[in-house]
């Protein structure tokens, strides 16, 4: 999927600088595994003061805390090979090369049955090209790594009220699409970190409906072209269960960042009047979805996600970072317990409102970003499975010199061992 955010990766999140204890983590293991650390929230259950029985299998005296029955989890590692056409994601000189991928995924879950939820995971990803891509110190690369993680610890309150708090962090040393606001080049090579707080309240209404309200707090630190900045406000969600298989979300939030060097512009080529002082750039941004997930058969195996995103940006000097984003995102899944087969779609338009093309000809910027990917899984003996998967990026704008339009397709292959 396309990672974005705000003013920072226009393809997510390229995830400034220099080397956190995340990046000297990464560097400390080596090429094999990619080591990082994602933790997400999934809701539990009711009943927050569940009485202990001779039906918990429990002794009366043990912490439910540190009984190992309550505590589940999955590790799998991965390795295998690829090819990718377009490395640097580059308009006029596209070059490929094909690629070592190496990926570690690791899940641990704690149930709810004294009230208190824990879960957390370990996601990262490794390739290593064969050769260096590119001639320049500064848009060339041979390898390129990320790995994301966080920790959710949720606790059930009385009333069908849950508190918790969702602490991630994520690291990034990858070819992202950054442009806009920086439009030469339209990608480069970026390495950064982020890290977000996210304390969060929730109350089930006992009719299928769900409240949620969250507060978000993310600081990045993100090596040159980009920009250090804090991120911070509100998000409500209200959630529908329509039935057992089918789930309807919505969700508003408006957000405050602030950025550490960059200043703000009062023109349309991204400059500032030289006659007065220049302030630091913030952007306000609101962000409405809805999201709709559904299970298709009885047994479960069909499942399809939808999401509807736009994104309103706003910025305090000119209007120059002003942008509307329209965002699709749509997945198949079919699973068993030998197949998985998986395609994905993912849709976005941004309109600059203010950014004009060539010589003020009338015609402001606006772009389109595709994403398709299809993945393909077969369980071989046990824990052993294969795996291969085909993904094609294509970035179109009305940029005169089309600086911005790319296509790159990666195409992978490998085997996968589950613990």
């Amino acid at each position: 999927m396309l990672n974005r955010p705000t003013l920072q990766f226009s393809s997510l999140a390229a995830l400034a600088g220099g080397q956190t204890f995340f990046a000297s983590a990464w560097h400390r293991l080596g090429p094999l595994f990619v080591l990082g650390l994602f933790f997400s929230a999934s809701w539990s259950t009711r009943g927050a003061d569940l009485p202990l029985t001779e039906t918990n299998l429990i002794p009366e005296k043990t912490s439910l805390f540190t009984e190992s029955m309550l505590w589940d989890k999955q590790l799998s590692f991965s390795t295998g090979l690829g090819y990718k056409d377009n490395v640097l994601l580059s308009a006029l000189y596209p070059r490929g090369s094909a690629f070592f991928v190496n990926g570690l995924d690791c899940i641990v879950i704690r149930l709810p049955l004294d009230g208190w939820q824990v879960e957390g995971s370990v996601v990262g990803d490794d390739i290593r090209y064969w050769h260096t891509v590119g001639t320049s110190s500064t848009n060339s690369t041979s390898s390129e790594d990320s790995f994301i993680g966080s920790l959710k610890v949720q606790r059930e309150l009385p009333g069908d009220w849950k508190a918790g708090l969702a602490v991630l962090g994520a690291y990034e040393n990858q070819v992202l699409d950054i442009s806009p606001p920086l439009s030469v080049p339209a990608t480069a090579l970026v390495e950064g970190e982020n890290l977000t707080a996210t304390p969060f309240l929730r109350k089930d209404l006992g009719t299928r409906w769900w409240l949620q309200l969250e507060m978000p707090v993310t600081r990045w630190w993100l090596a040159a072209p980009l920009d250090d900045d804090w991120e911070f406000g509100p998000v409500v969600t209200a959630g529908l269960a329509v039935s057992r298989g089918s789930a309807l979300s919505l969700s508003y939030g408006v957000s405050y960042q602030d950025h550490n060097s960059w200043t703000d512009a009062e023109y349309d080529d991204g400059l500032s009047d030289p006659g007065y002082p220049s302030q630091k750039l913030s952007i306000f941004q609101q962000r409405a979805e809805l999201a709709w997930q559904q299970y298709w058969d009885a047994h479960q195996r069909w499942r399809s996600s939808t999401q509807l995103i736009f994104a309103d940006l706003q910025d305090n000097g000119g209007g120059y970072y002003n942008e509307y984003q329209y965002q699709i995102i749509q997945d198949l899944r079919w699973q068993t317990a030998d197949w998985m087969i998986k395609g994905s779609v993912n849709l976005t338009y941004e309109d600059y409102p203010i950014q004009w093309i060539g010589a003020h000809n009338g015609n402001t910027l606006y772009r389109n970003l595709w994403e398709f990917s299809f993945e393909v899984e077969r369980r071989l003996y046990k824990g052993l499975r294969t795996f291969a998967k085909a993904e094609y990026q294509r970035s179109i704008s009305n940029e005169d010199f089309n600086a911005d339009d790319y296509h790159a397709t990666t195409i992978s292959g490998g085997l996968r061992y589950e613990f």
